[in-house]
């Protein structure tokens, strides 16, 4: 249930953060560099999960940031259990 809130939310932010055609931002390509580095176990497990669920992993702004929300939940998830 929490893991809904947490991806409704980011979808949410999502809607209004960047146009669809933009090219990844470098403080996007920055924060999912720095959450791999911090558990690249878990961010890999994670962006595998995300790929699974349909998040594309093209270089657009608008997805980058759909699978960096995605995968920041997804890990914030996984430190709790």
């Amino acid at each position: 249930m929490r893991m809904i809130t947490v991806i409704a939310a980011a979808l949410a932010t999502l809607s209004v953060v960047a146009p669809a055609s933009a090219q990844m931002s470098a403080s996007t390509r920055a924060e999912m560099a720095k959450m791999r580095a911090a558990n690249p176990t878990s961010y890999d497990a994670c962006y595998s999960l995300a790929t699974q669920r349909g998040y594309s992993t093209n270089d657009q702004e608008h997805e980058g940031r759909a699978i960096m929300n995605f995968i920041s939940g997804c890990m914030a998830m996984s430190g709790k259990r």
